[in-house]
């Protein structure tokens, strides 16, 4: 049995997968939050040296953003999909196309302003491909690639059918799209790989948890209610 704990980082929802041999934490969150996992972990009995792997589901800023401190917190290894790290060293991949007008305009300024800040990419100790066996680092569960949001977007599927799918979806309101998609297609296919696994629950990196009877339906965007996606 897989004990999850949420700790939500501002918009970034960062979890800690307790199993028998240890505690894989997904996604670090955005930067200066490294604070928040720390207490976060210790409200939840959580020592540092528990902590067997940070894994990032994408390279995303809001995601990974915390890696550094968190790693020093804890002293595990940073873990990501081949290709991600790279990904999160060109700014424009920071967000990719919106699905949304205000989304776009949003994305719009982004890239006109980040030129000025100098954001850290992603730097793995660990690479890890799809169907990657989590056991070494104390989790019976195994990795899955949900490319569309971006490429080398990695999931976490534990042996319950409960699914880690980082922004794959967002659940704001009701289950929907994400805002930016890297590849739109990818995405519709990462969907239905997702459906495949007649999953238990759904986490996601935004939002709240789901059930995956609710997989049925996946709103557009503009349904998450957010004044920056509509």
């Amino acid at each position: 049995m897989i004990d999850i704990q949420r700790i939500p980082v501002r918009e970034t929802n960062c979890y800690l997968l307790r199993g028998e041999g240890g505690t894989i934490l997904v996604d670090p969150g955005p930067p200066g939050g490294a604070e928040q996992i720390a207490a976060g972990a210790e409200a939840g009995g959580v020592r540092p040296e528990d902590v067997r792997l940070i894994f990032v589901t994408h390279g995303h800023l809001d995601h990974y953003g915390s890696d550094r401190e968190v790693r020093a917190w804890c002293q595990a290894p940073v873990a990501a999909y081949p290709g991600e790290p790279a990904f999160s060293r060109d700014r424009r991949n920071a967000l990719p196309p919106a699905q949304t007008l205000r989304g776009t305009i949003v994305r719009w300024f982004y890239l006109l302003l980040s030129s000025m800040a100098d954001l850290p990419p992603l730097e793995a100790d660990v690479l890890l491909e799809d169907g990657a066996d989590l056991s070494s680092y104390g989790l019976e569960a195994r990795t899955i690639l949900l490319p569309g949001h971006s490429p080398g977007s990695l999931g976490i599927v534990t042996p319950e059918q409960d699914v880690f799918v980082g922004d794959l979806l967002v659940n704001y309101a009701v289950p929907s799209q994400p805002i930016y998609l890297s590849d739109s297609d990818a995405w519709q296919r990462s969907v239905e790989r997702l459906r495949g696994l007649a999953p238990r629950t759904i986490y996601v990196g935004h939002g709240e948890p789901f059930p995956g009877e609710e997989l049925g339906e996946i709103y557009p965007a503009r349904y998450q209610f957010r004044w920056w996606v509509r």
